[in-house]
This record gives C-alpha cells, structure tokens and sequence, in this order.
C-alpha cells in the first residue's frame, strides 16, 4: 500500500459568520446538512425585567466553528444555510482555526450543549462584591447560603464587621 493511500483526509475547523442572534439556528442547519458543527457558550448574568438572571449566550457572538475535510466536503452550501452569512475569510479565502485553539475550546466547553463549564463561584469563605443597594460597591465574605435565593455576608463598615443578608442576585464573586 503507498504512503498516499493510507492518509487520512486532513480535516480543518473553519469560522462561520453567522446573522446577529441566530448562532444556534444555524448551527442546527449545518447540523442537518451533516456538517459537524461547534458552538462554544458560556452562562453569564444579565439583569431582566428588572431582575438577575443567569442566561446562557455564544461565547463569541455571531461566530461558530465548523469541521471540514479539505477536497472532500463542499463548503459552497454554507454561505446559503439558514442563519449563516459565511466562512471567514482571509484573502478570498477560507482559513482554518488553528488545531491548538480548537483543542482548549473542546476541552473547556465539553458538554453536548457546548456550555462553558466553571466551577461554583459562590461558596461559603468567597470575596464577594456587592452589585446594588445600599452596600453597592462593597467587598464583603460569604459566609453561608440562605436558602436559594439569599446569602449572609460579613461586611467591614465603620471599623465594625456586620452580618448582612442580602440577595444572591446582589452578590458577584472577586476575581
């Protein structure tokens, strides 16, 4: 058998522009077209209708990663899918996302869902900062969660530690 039979196709990830908002439309779409695709997320806090809430969103906003092997996939349908504007391109061209950064992204994000997995930032003992009200701005330590929605703090004002329940929603863990 020679040396050119017994390679395998070299298979690349690829970025894909998508349409603002529709990032995993179109990794559904790609999807069904049997493409392997990839959409790195990762849970962040927004506030909504006037409350904290933890909302899962693109890691990078209107991109996504799509697997290729060179001189055997078509990559002509992409730019016409559903939610997709097209490859990134540099010079005309397609060019791949290096193997390395695929790699972390994998590892980091491992679940079928893609979701970026951190550990709990808020446990008894964290630095904490306090977002709003009448403490906001100020570091406080965890000392224990109340229930789902209410933590106490130890607060340093006045030259006095206090004690201080305050909502979860409030709080945000230091770097």
């Amino acid at each position: 058998m020679s040396q050119a039979a017994s390679r395998q196709p070299a298979t690349f990830w690829f970025a894909v522009f998508s349409k603002p908002r529709r990032e995993v439309e179109a990794t559904e779409q790609l999807e069904r077209q049997g493409y392997l695709a990839f959409l790195p997320r990762v849970c962040s806090r927004r506030r909504l209708r006037g409350q904290w809430r933890d909302v899962i969103e693109p890691m990078f906003p209107r991109y996504l990663f799509l697997q290729a092997v060179l001189g055997q996939d078509d990559l002509r349908p992409i730019r016409s899918t559903r939610g997709v504007i097209g490859l990134v391109r540099f010079g005309g061209e397609p060019q791949p996302v290096p193997e390395a950064v695929m790699a972390e992204l994998r590892r980091l994000c491992p679940g079928s869902d893609g979701v970026l997995e951190l550990p709990a930032p808020l446990v008894p003992g964290a630095r904490v900062c306090v977002l709003e009200g009448p403490f906001a701005g100020c570091e406080a330590e965890l000392l224990s969660l109340d229930g789902e929605r209410r933590a106490l703090v130890l607060l340093e004002l006045l030259g006095r530690s206090n004690t201080v329940a305050l909502p979860l929603d409030m709080l945000a863990p230091l770097s």
